[in-house]
């Protein structure tokens, strides 16, 4: 009977431990698809500057690009 609550609480601390390192894995996850998300918005915000800029011609005549409120 001994060796049976050995094994229960065994498996339960090895659950416990899983669960932490998902929680610490999904948190990582959660920053790094903020981070990829605000990257992206300013790669868009780069890629619209550059096509105002090259349909301004090559003397920079033409529509200026303004920031968003």
């Amino acid at each position: 009977m001994r060796w049976i609550l050995v094994d229960v609480m065994l498996a339960l601390s090895a659950l416990a431990v899983l669960a932490v390192l998902a929680l610490g894995l999904w948190r990582k996850v959660k920053a790094l698809s903020r981070a990829v998300s605000q990257a992206g918005e300013q790669v868009t915000r780069a890629t619209d500057a550059l096509t105002v800029a090259q349909g301004a011609g090559p003397l920079g005549q033409g529509q200026q690009v303004r920031p968003e409120p």
